[in-house]
């Protein structure tokens, strides 16, 4: 049975640091890291997720995508 603490863990399982040392997540990482935990989340549903809960994460995608690219801002940090 999944629990919601597992959202969570999910979102930082998929984070992952660019050589910059920019901490950044795309959409389709953190879905994988959900099914994982039990977890079946849409795209749309993890979008919604990520904006609500997630207010220092700021949308840095190049095209019209649902597989967003998501970056943390500076001097932001996890909720």
């Amino acid at each position: 049975m999944p629990r919601n603490y597992e959202i969570k863990t999910a979102f930082v399982a998929a984070i992952q640091r660019n050589p910059k040392g920019y901490q950044y997540l795309r959409t389709a990482d953190f879905i994988r890291e959900l099914n994982a935990r039990n977890w079946h989340f849409s795209e749309r549903d993890a979008n919604d997720w990520i904006e609500r809960y997630q207010p220092y994460f700021v949308d840095k995608t190049p095209d019209v995508s649902d597989n967003r690219l998501w970056m943390l801002r500076n001097m932001g940090s996890i909720q």
